[in-house]
């Protein structure tokens, strides 16, 4: 805690009429200051600062506080974090409390040391970007229609082709390796040599509410092996940088937002751009995960009421509001959902607004369906054929079992009650029988009672209720999309232990990721420089089968290839690994929709589609690094 009497301090210090003039434009009306509330959309001044008691009062929208309470709205931030930063101003020192503790002021260090690594290294890819160096991504921006002024409003830049340009540039600058590897900009090998995680790529600055940078998404230029490399790479997760507490953007769209009260939402960065370009400002993304209670939280904090998710035109982008409702029905955000149009094929929010500009983007937005219809649309196309109310009883109650979930994520009250009667309408059945079989405990299969909850057979049988054979339970079916050790893996790791200097390849590639939990600990210790080369096959007894620990104590052997082709071959097994498991999951999925029967669940048949899309962008990447 912050001692009272520095807050006072701080606040006895602090000028409210030029903080908030900052954001605000105001003008002196007798002994107050006077301009147009931040917090709502207004063309007459009703915004008023008092100087002498340092506070503000919008007569139209009713908000009221201190100097605080403002920076705190406005940006989004925690109290603490703004009595700081006043603090900061007005030279008052906040001394540490005993009660914090080492821990917690450790923290505050490794917070201060990776925001300051993070705003060098985006100063100094801007830099490269506007140099010579960046010709070829200016070229590409160009052909993608990204103006100048967007450019420098989401601080794009470039990343150089070296593996170790950005310790030295940011050393000679002040910033130390140790921030760097705190911020995640480089990574550590062989026993604290450090190489760069983002090479030869067009870098997004992802900002905080306050706008200051921390965290970095890249993007693989093209002719830079586009094919052979992964398209995005992220920040790995860093004492600033949390993937699923950040937008993209939301520093830009923080205002549009606060003034629209709701808020758009995309799943890339150049989507964001895109549609700030043509005006919609409001626009923000998630960063390479799942919609989260913390992103609607964050997202809260700036007003706003509602959010649009506006997705790809493609089944994966049919399916992707499904899977963001099960964080907006428990946020007590009103949820839409804008479909872009598919008959071309795959189409893109960044891609539309291009073709359409902002009129064209308003009126799709204006035309969003409310998120609870069109989770009710959904159901009752995939299971009843569109037609509801006539169809079967079995079609009706696979839909209900499709909707169950989102009834479930919705907190009880009005809102929960009238979405399950628009359902019970739209498929023709009593409300109060649906209300119900929400309620009822929940169903493994199809209409099956879960093993766990099935009435365990009576000792004795009787004449009314014959014996039949007790059957074992089948044995769960193996999760999804797990984790299996598979050839190509395995030379991955081998080669990995052979080549320790292909670390930064193996981490970009995520090859830990695609091996079991023992096998995947001895690649960290390899990428770590924790672990010798030589001494992978020690650690990897008893986790891999003789044939397989053969095949790496080969590779680190008589096996070994040229250094020169080593790379290749590492990105080359981690695909063909990566290929197998794409296969595997999508031949899963299938058996899933077979045994789903007629009509096939939407969720099934989107997650089919969506893995097979990616099995064909992996097998082009294993065609162009066999190659070679």
């Amino acid at each position: 805690m912050i001692p009272d009497a520095v807050i006072e301090e701080i606040r006895a210090r602090v000028d409210a009429v030029a903080v908030i003039g900052r954001s605000v434009e105001l003008k002196r009306s007798g002994r107050t200051w006077k301009g147009c509330c931040p917090f709502h959309g207004e063309r007459t001044p009703s915004f008023n600062v008092y100087p002498e008691d340092k506070h503000f009062k919008c007569y139209g929208c009713g908000e009221a506080g201190d100097v605080f309470k403002f920076l705190q709205k406005l940006q989004g931030k925690e109290f603490p974090e703004v009595v700081r930063q006043l603090a900061a101003e007005v030279g008052v020192e906040i001394p540490d409390r005993e009660e914090d503790g080492a821990e917690q002021r450790e923290r505050r260090r490794e917070r201060k040391e990776a925001l300051l690594a993070c705003d060098a290294s985006a100063r100094y890819f801007a830099a490269r970007l506007a140099s010579e160096h960046g010709a070829a991504a200016r070229r590409y921006l160009e052909a993608r229609g990204t103006s100048e002024e967007m450019v420098r409003a989401f601080r794009l830049g470039v990343a150089a082709g070296g593996w170790n340009d950005l310790t030295p540039r940011m050393v000679s600058k002040g910033v130390g390796e140790g921030a760097l590897k705190l911020a995640g900009l480089v990574a550590e090998r062989d026993g604290g040599r450090t190489y760069d995680r983002f090479r030869g790529r067009l870098m997004f600055p992802i900002a905080g509410l306050d706008g200051e940078v921390i965290g970095f998404g890249g993007r693989v230029l093209p002719g830079q092996d586009g094919d052979r490399l992964a398209k995005y790479i992220n920040s790995p997760e860093s004492p600033v940088y949390k993937k699923s507490r950040v937008l993209y953007g939301i520093d830009l769209a923080r205002e549009a937002i606060r003034k629209t009260r709701s808020a758009v939402l995309v799943e890339g960065y150049f989507d964001v751009i895109g549609l700030h370009q043509v005006g919609v400002k409001n626009a923000v993304a998630v960063c390479g995960t799942a919609l989260t209670p913390e992103h609607l939280e964050l997202l809260a904090r700036c007003d706003c009421r509602e959010v649009v998710a506006l997705f790809d035109g493609d089944a994966a982008g049919a399916a992707a509001p499904a899977k963001a409702a099960q964080a907006i029905l428990p946020s007590g955000l009103s949820g839409k959902v804008a479909v872009l149009p598919a008959e071309r094929g795959k189409v893109d929010p960044d891609e539309f607004a291009r073709a359409n500009g902002r009129q064209g983007v308003e009126a799709l937005l204006a035309q969003a369906t409310p998120l609870t219809d069109f989770l009710i649309d959904r159901a009752v196309a995939a299971h009843c054929g569109g037609a509801g109310a006539d169809a079967a009883v079995e079609q009706k109650l696979a839909a209900v079992r499709e909707l169950r979930p989102f009834f479930a994520a919705m907190p009880a009250g009005l809102g929960r009650s009238v979405f399950e009667e628009r359902a019970a309408k739209r498929l023709a059945i009593d409300p109060g029988l649906l209300a119900a079989e929400v309620e009822r405990p929940a169903q493994s299969g199809r209409g099956r009672p879960a093993p766990a909850a099935a009435a365990a057979p009576a000792p004795h049988a009787t004449s009314e209720a014959p014996s039949r054979p007790v059957l074992p339970p089948p044995e769960p079916p193996r999760r999804p999309g797990a984790r299996v050790l598979t050839t190509p893996a395995v030379d991955a790791l081998g080669l990995l232990a052979s080549f320790p200097d292909l670390a930064g390849v193996a981490d970009e590639e995520a090859l830990a990721d695609l091996l079991p939990p023992g096998p995947a600990e001895v690649v960290r210790a390899l990428v770590r420089g924790d672990l010798r080369g030589e001494q992978a096959p020690a650690r990897l007894e008893g986790l891999l089968s003789p044939s397989q620990l053969n095949r790496v104590r080969q590779l680190l052997g008589p096996a070994r290839p040229e250094a020169a082709a080593a790379e290749r071959e590492l990105r080359r097994a981690v695909v063909k690994s990566k290929v197998a498991q794409l296969e595997r999951r999508l031949l899963e999925a299938q058996a899933q929709v077979a045994r789903a029967g007629s009509p096939s669940p939407a969720e099934l048949v989107s997650e089919g589609l969506e893995l097979a899309a990616r099995l064909k962008d992996m097998k082009k990447r294993l065609s162009a690094l066999e190659r070679g």
